[in-house]
């Protein structure tokens, strides 16, 4: 791991690296190095740089002999590394970015018992008949279902996932 300059004091140049967050993951990243979080209390933590409310901690990660809080501001939405040596004395704080959370292209393709199973009742009965529902569940599970309600079923595919977004695929 790449030694980090901020060890001694508040001018020890943490503002000269780039501090990213990913917010999946509760990683913290300086530069190209990644740190997992060993714990992750919520605790209030100081006073927000850019106005003056409460940061509150969302993980806390060890580097080096250091110690990262990243927190986040319960007013303006700024997050933070403050910067602590071992024995948590204060020794600098630095703004973060965060890291894109990715989004799904497609919509969860439900094409199994078990997910057509998971599907509250009332959902498919918003846009299918109740044979047609029967057909889905018999060809779920394999089993030979009515050919017009399952061909029923499957033209309004497109209007369950337009209204759920869930893809049915039997």
């Amino acid at each position: 791991m790449k030694k980090f300059a901020f060890r001694g004091s508040a001018s020890s140049g943490a503002d000269d690296m780039e501090y990213k967050y990913d917010l999946n993951e509760k990683a913290l990243y300086i530069e190209e190095n990644r740190i997992p979080a060993y714990s992750m209390e919520k605790n209030e933590i100081g006073n927000c740089t850019g106005c003056d409310s409460i940061l509150m901690s969302l993980s806390y990660h060890t580097a080096e002999e250091n110690i990262m809080v990243v927190t986040k501001c319960a007013s303006c939405g700024a997050f933070y590394a403050n910067i602590y040596d071992s024995d948590w004395n204060w020794v600098d704080e630095a703004q973060i970015s965060l890291l894109p959370i990715p989004i799904p292209i497609s919509n969860p393709v439900v094409d199994s018992w078990e997910d057509l199973k998971a599907i509250p009742i009332k959902k498919l009965e918003a846009v299918f008949s109740k044979g047609e529902i029967e057909a889905l569940f018999a060809r779920a599970r394999d089993n030979t279902p009515i050919r017009q309600y399952l061909y029923r079923a499957r033209k309004k595919y497109g209007l369950f996932e337009e209204i759920f977004n869930l893809k049915l695929e039997f």
